[in-house]
């Protein structure tokens, strides 16, 4: 019995003890942190946020960290290199906070409370720093590397033929500075650079690099057409299959490559500065020199139309961009309405699809104010106009006219003049204009009527 009864004791002063055990090491823990706990790779079990704090410091600033490559060491650096330590010490505290310390037996032999590589609880470096070093690392040791190349497509004896991606051995910035970041961060003192190489972002298997492929050679077999003066010109095959190429990942049209072919285009159809033979009402076919009237091809901005087009990746039959009056695509530019002036004759004729609609005598430019003969165009209708100028004596004049339809860009046009007693014959030799064609005014009424902006006027 009495046995019993020490036992009773025994056990309980054991518990006791154990409980003293259990209640003095929690209080301990109250200060300090739980057995097993990092901070950055560095152990800080049974420490004080301070303590603690002083010793992550030493551990990370002086630190030397390696970099090795193939088996070889080629870089090192220490925590200093690559940042200032900054105060850990609000981690710390947050740290502890979420520890209980009525667990610690649970943390005793649970292993680490809290893991390397938490990144709550792990180093931050400067980055501006970490970036400088990785730079610098890295341009030291790419020299004489392989570089790493993606797969891509090219032309092989005229042909688009994708390109296999290589490997290399070139280091990447981003990678080299996450490396080290994390390095310094969970306290691993070395590391392979292997896993910084530069790898392919597009291999040959890749589903974008086979479409565009696809792409690429529908695009080299198109067929173009220009429909222009009436005549059907076909662009040349090898320049279509040699203006696509492939860059970057993107499919393009070199509008360069039709810069020839344009410009022979200009020379021949252009018609701006040409000479132009002119069927006339009653004095045969003469030539008329260039004038306002004409149209040239817009070379350059032609040139980017074309290659939108053929990326469009369907045959096609275009008119070329032009710029300036009386484009026609269809054969005769000047048509079957227009104002017709001959000087000899002193005589007008207008007609109006083909029709003549007016025949009168008018009064050109006297002997050293010839009106000029060319091909021109109406390009403004204006009422109620005054006209100015210089008389032969050097005076000024001013002559209102109630109809005023310019043709080139001197002042010369077609306009009414009520101040002319008489039209036609040799008037014109002592009375004649500035260079106008002086019309009746009843007859100038009815021409600005039917006569649109845009008409070519054929002086001869």
């Amino acid at each position: 019995m009495q046995f019993k009864k020490s036992a009773v004791i025994g056990g309980g002063l054991a518990l006791i003890a154990l409980l003293g055990v259990y209640l003095g090491f929690a209080f301990h823990y109250q200060d300090t942190m739980l057995p097993h706990t990092t901070f950055a790779g560095v152990a800080v079990g049974g420490m004080k946020v301070a303590d603690a704090q002083a010793k992550i410091k030493a551990n990370t600033l002086d630190k030397q960290y390696v970099l090795d490559d193939q088996d070889k060491q080629v870089a090192t650096f220490t925590g200093n290199s690559v940042g200032t330590f900054q105060d850990v010490g609000k981690d710390l505290v947050a740290l502890k906070k979420d520890q209980n310390p009525w667990a610690w037996p649970a943390a005793l032999v649970g292993g680490e409370a809290t893991a390397a590589d938490d990144s709550t609880h792990s180093l931050k470096l400067d980055k501006k720093k970490v970036d400088t070093f990785a730079n610098q690392t890295v341009a030291k040791l790419n020299q004489g590397r392989t570089q790493t190349t993606n797969a891509s497509i090219a032309k092989k004896d005229g042909e688009f033929v994708i390109t296999k991606e290589t490997y290399g051995n070139a280091l990447d910035k981003t990678k080299v500075a996450n490396l080290v970041t994390k390095m310094v961060s969970t306290g691993q003192t070395k590391a392979d650079l292997k896993s910084t190489y530069v790898r392919p972002t597009v291999t040959a298997g890749s589903a974008k690099l086979q479409s565009d492929l696809t792409t690429l050679k529908k695009l080299s077999t198109v067929k173009g057409t220009y429909s222009i003066a009436g005549d059907s010109v076909t662009i040349p095959e090898h320049l279509i299959k040699n203006s696509v190429y492939y860059k970057d990942g993107s499919i393009e049209v070199n509008p360069s490559v039709f810069s020839d072919f344009l410009a022979q285009l200009a020379t021949k159809y252009n018609t701006i500065d040409k000479t132009r033979t002119f069927k006339t009402t009653n004095s045969g076919t003469v030539s008329v020199p260039a004038g306002t009237f004409g149209w040239s091809i817009q070379q350059s901005s032609e040139a980017d139309a074309l290659a939108a087009t053929i990326k469009k990746g369907e045959d096609f039959t275009r008119h070329p961009l032009v710029s300036g009056s009386g484009q026609s695509f269809h054969g005769s530019e000047v048509g079957k309405t227009y104002v017709e002036v001959s000087k000899a004759k002193q005589h007008m004729w207008v007609y109006i699809d083909g029709v003549e609609k007016i025949s009168t005598d008018v009064v050109t430019g006297k002997p050293k104010q010839d009106t000029p003969s060319g091909a021109f165009f109406v390009w403004s209708k204006q009422r109620n106009a005054t006209l100015k100028g210089l008389n032969d004596d050097g005076s000024k004049y001013a002559s209102p006219v109630s109809y005023w339809m310019p043709i080139d860009y001197t002042g010369v046009g077609l306009h009414d003049s009520p101040w002319q007693p008489q039209y036609g014959g040799d008037w014109y030799k002592e009375h004649g204009s500035h260079g106008c064609v002086n019309t009746p005014p009843t007859v100038m009424a009815q021409l600005y009527s039917i006569v649109p902006a845009g008409t070519p006027v054929i002086i001869y």
